[in-house]
């Protein structure tokens, strides 16, 4: 494993999606906890690099990377666009997550038809900023979109029929749900796209600290060999997920 030692230089600094459980969140101490903050600090501390994140808004951290005034970024889901992606350097996958379909589990019989899905889901609900880039589904597939700007709200629209269908990551809009104890009312009938899960850091921190990309790959690897990452997921993931048969 790569040495402890960190640098002379000020630490670096990160940002994250803020309430996005279980993947970056406050706890009830107001410490700050969840999947990709406690991945990105390991890295950072068998990087031997000090690291400081930060919990934002999507568009807050959208305009950060723009303005150069973040390092980088950890990336749950892909709110950096292309225009931003092009002036970062990414690191190796930590992992990867789903992106599904849910309904509420009472239009089973309904969907269970042959019959596209978007015949059958037409009012579909979306997390704000969301990007789906599926040749089966895209936002225009649907008759009615409704855009949200937390997990909790999508949960809320389905449980309530406000839509047909939701698409949502899937460790966290489970996780959700079983938080608000509506994890009965979400049924997950189909996997469309899978993410991969990276830290991005401006070209200007690379220009700095060279040998920071080999760095961080090294210790990623190391990371995923002795599945340290997966036990990290594991940890914040307090019941087995299960798609509908």
């Amino acid at each position: 494993m790569m040495s402890a030692n960190t640098w002379a230089s000020p630490p670096l600094f990160l940002a994250a999606s803020q309430n996005f459980p279980p993947y970056s969140f406050l706890d009830d101490n107001g410490n700050l906890s969840g999947i990709d903050i406690d991945i990105a600090y390991k890295i950072m501390k068998l990087s031997g690099i000090q690291l400081s994140i930060e919990l934002e808004p999507n568009s807050r951290i959208e305009y950060l990377i723009k303005n150069k005034k973040l390092d980088g970024v950890i990336t749950t889901t892909p709110y950096i666009t292309e225009t931003l992606s092009n002036t970062m350097w990414f690191s190796e996958t930590l992992y990867t997550t789903t992106l599904s379909l849910f309904i509420n589990p009472k239009k089973k019989e309904i969907f269970s038809q042959q019959q596209p899905y978007q015949k059958v889901c037409q009012r579909a609900g979306f997390l704000s900023g969301s990007i789906l880039t599926s040749p089966e589904f895209s936002t225009t597939s649907f008759i009615d979109v409704r855009s949200v700007n937390y997990v909790s709200q999508l949960v809320d629209l389905l449980s309530r029929d406000r839509v047909d269908c939701v698409i949502a990551e899937d460790i966290a809009f489970i996780y959700q749900a079983k938080e608000m104890q509506k994890q009965n009312q979400v049924l997950l009938i189909k996997e469309i796209t899978n993410r991969d899960i990276f830290i991005g850091l401006q070209e200007k921190t690379i220009k700095k600290h060279p040998k920071l990309p080999n760095k961080i790959n090294q210790t990623i690897k190391e990371l995923q060999k002795n599945q340290i990452i997966d036990d990290i997921i594991i940890k914040y993931l307090k019941l087995p997920l299960r798609k509908a048969n």
